[in-house]
């Protein structure tokens, strides 16, 4: 495991590289989450490919958008996008969990002769909303933003306390919450605070509806795998059933976990995705 870096416009990017490989992979993780969330997986594991394990903008150490900018989810595909120029790779494969799965499945259908397979966990097609709701969404949008702008910084008490506020808001036993909380909290003055930008809460103010992201799945031209918790977030579940018939190829497997599956059944996790990865899919 090595620490890596890259620079996209004004911003510095960090994430975890494992492995050794003539064949790229890509690791997207989730909202708020951060590279940590593929350590369980990837460490002391022998790999055939090399693994790029990125914070998004505003997680984990890299550092956030600027104080005008916000996190729509179309500028994650354009972070992908420099990496792998930074990277002068040409081909890719692509792991995703949750929005990092979302970020994966645009990439590829935007870029499709860059994406050699896409392996979904625990997330799948797109978060939408209807034509009709569109300014209403804005208008919550707004509205939020102005509520979080005004907003100072929490401060804990101890690395503890933050650890216990990401226990009570998923589905994480200690180890992977205290893993994640690692990479995503700093010291400052005897109080303990965020990494993640406090704009990451904020409202969507524009999302696909089911026509465009139809539209997009039907453009994605890799082989796709999805892997799920069979404790997993029923929205993956509903997406699966709008969305799946339109992947041109989708695997599917079950394994025993909630939605970070990944860090829970890390082992299996792995075999599943070593065997979809064939060596030829990048040839």
């Amino acid at each position: 495991m090595q620490p890596f870096s890259y620079q996209t416009g004004d911003k510095t990017l960090h994430g975890l590289t494992f492995g050794h490989g003539e064949e790229v992979v890509i690791a997207l993780h989730g909202w708020l989450d951060n590279a940590n969330s593929y350590l369980p997986m990837l460490h002391n594991a022998t790999l055939n490919h090399t693994w790029y394990c990125v914070d998004f903008p505003g997680h984990g150490l890299s550092d956030w958008r600027n104080k005008d900018a916000h996190y729509y989810f179309i500028d994650y595909i354009d972070d992908i996008y420099m990496l792998l120029a930074t990277l002068n790779v040409d081909r890719v494969h692509l792991v995703g969990h949750s929005m990092g799965a979302m970020v994966a499945g645009v990439f590829a259908s935007c870029f499709p002769e860059k994406v050699a397979s896409v392996n979904f966990i625990e997330g799948i097609g797109c978060v939408t909303t209807p034509s009709s709701d569109t300014a209403s969404q804005l208008r919550k949008a707004i509205l939020n933003r102005a509520r979080v702008n005004s907003k100072q910084p929490r401060a804990f008490e101890s690395k503890a306390h933050i650890i216990s506020a990401r226990l009570a808001s998923g589905d994480l036993a200690y180890p992977h919450a205290a893993l994640l909380m690692e990479r995503n909290c700093y010291e400052k003055g005897g109080k303990w605070y965020l990494r993640t930008d406090p704009k990451l809460k904020n409202h969507s103010g524009f999302r696909f509806n089911e026509a465009q992201c139809e539209a997009t799945i039907k453009l994605i031209k890799a082989p796709c795998q999805l892997i799920m918790g069979d404790k997993g977030f029923e929205f993956v579940k509903q997406n699966l059933d709008a969305y799946g018939k339109y992947y041109k190829e989708l695997k599917i497997h079950q394994i025993p976990g909630g939605h970070h599956c990944h860090m829970q059944s890390p082992a299996l996790t792995l075999e599943h995705i070593h065997a979809f990865i064939r060596p030829d899919k990048a040839s």
